[in-house]
């Protein structure tokens, strides 16, 4: 996929002199985020009741580039550019780059309406979200891959996505692969997905029966996905989303049984109020299945590889803090639950190898009673959806209550080009974790031209 990075870039440039139409852009984004206790469970020492609190500042820029050289071929790129800055937080080593330095983001050259047909075709490092990012997002980090979309024909629309996220030359590859309709009904839009993960690039794997990583030979997942949105009357919206998983995953000597399912829904109202202009109410439910540690030849836990989970360097999800969806959250890999035995803890176990899956429900809420200030609520209820046998002679793990969120925001809109908001999320832990509480402030400056 890389040689359609490099066509897509010379033939960028040679647009330059000769399109009709160029598009710039730029965005800047900076955020000042303090996080009180970001591990949940974290004491220096164990015992004190101290807790790590973390400062930082993040900055991402963007520069936008298109050129319409012919009226149905177009080129594109977007430069990105990510940095902390007194940061006591570790970088996330997602992106390319995270010092500042510009790094490709998007390069792509799109042909449209192919002989007059309604068909597009895509080539290169692309954007990429499947309906809700669920199962596919590219989280400002885009897609080595070639797209079709054709339609509509009878208000069908087909969906192709084939994209290269690894290319190793000593070892397996990692690819995504997407087929998917997409169909208008009136208000509504259905679609229907199915969407193949293969990764043969040795990567580690661990379910609650067998909670040592091990390096794999090939993943292999598939999933059946079924999504339905809409508007109705009075200001009335939904959307909802069920997804079916099923494949397996190979190590020396062994095959695990992939399975599992998640399911999503939101709904509510957006509407304009006649003294608090537009306002939204709504309830949130997401819950995706957990690994049953009885079936050792099955993982039942629904785990897409390339689900939404990122905004820049920061994580994104239900709640400021946890950040959820339905199977990880925010520091998901640095909780510790302490095992205990009376009043004295006998043993510690990572989060991942102890609980499976979540479920949420929520509430949120905000009001705009100015066209330039808008105010928010919201509220999570987290709790798992498995938990491990903690094996012969350990007590046994009853409560599967994560922990409830309150998150509270503001915006500020200065004009079309520039806004500023603060988001602050309290995290109130239930007892498997501890009493402390964590939490996250935010305060960010956007512009845009």
């Amino acid at each position: 996929m890389k040689k359609y990075i490099l066509i897509s870039l010379l033939l960028f440039s040679s647009s330059f002199l000769h399109s009709a139409v160029i598009d710039l852009g730029s965005e800047y984004r900076l955020r000042s985020v303090t996080l009180a206790n970001p591990t949940y469970t974290s004491e220096t020492p164990v015992g004190t009741g101290k807790t790590i609190d973390q400062h930082y500042f993040s900055h991402r820029a963007r520069v936008y580039f298109k050129g319409k050289f012919d009226p149905n071929i177009e080129i594109g790129a977007t430069l990105q550019a990510l940095s902390v800055a007194g940061s006591t937080a570790p970088f996330i080593n997602r992106y390319p780059k995270e010092d500042f330095t510009p790094f490709i983001e998007n390069a792509t050259i799109q042909a449209n309406e192919i002989y007059d047909f309604p068909i597009s075709v895509t080539l290169g490092r692309q954007p990429y979200q499947w309906g809700t990012g669920l199962l596919i997002a590219d989280d400002g980090l885009g897609f080595d891959s070639i797209r079709l979309d054709a339609g509509p024909f009878w208000n069908i629309s087909t969906h192709f996505l084939t994209a290269k996220v690894k290319e190793q030359l000593t070892s397996g590859d990692h690819d995504l692969h997407l087929a998917g309709l997409s169909y208008n009904w009136g208000l509504n839009k259905i679609r229907a997905g199915y969407i193949i993960e293969i990764d043969q690039t040795g990567s580690s794997y661990f379910n609650l029966s067998s909670t040592t990583p091990v390096s794999t030979e090939k993943i292999s997942r598939e999933f059946i996905d079924f999504q339905l949105e809409g508007r109705l009357e009075k200001g009335a919206y939904y959307n909802a989303e069920y997804v079916i998983q099923r494949g397996y995953s190979r190590v020396p000597g062994t095959e695990t049984k992939l399975s599992g399912s998640a399911l999503t829904f939101e709904g509510g109202f957006d509407f304009i109020h006649p003294r608090y202009k537009r306002m939204i109410l709504a309830f949130v439910f997401m819950q995706g299945s957990g690994d049953n540690s009885s079936t050792t030849n099955e993982d039942e836990k629904f785990n897409p590889s390339f689900g939404h989970k990122y905004d820049g360097l920061e994580r994104s999800g239900r709640g400021e803090l946890f950040a959820g969806n339905p199977y990880t959250f925010f520091n998901e890999d640095k909780v510790i639950i302490p095992i205990t035995v009376g009043s004295s803890v006998i043993a510690t176990r990572p989060y991942t190898a102890t609980y499976s899956g979540i479920r949420t429900f929520g509430f949120k809420g905000s009001v705009q009673p100015w066209d330039f200030f808008t105010a928010g609520l919201e509220y999570y209820l987290y709790t798992a959806m498995e938990k491990s046998d903690l094996g012969v002679g350990a007590p046994s793990l009853i409560q599967k209550s994560i922990g409830r969120e309150l998150v509270i925001t503001g915006q500020i809109n200065y004009f079309k080009y520039i806004n500023f908001s603060i988001r602050w999320g309290k995290f109130f832990p239930s007892s498997i974790l501890n009493d402390v509480g964590s939490s996250r402030l935010m305060l960010e400056a956007q512009g845009r031209f």
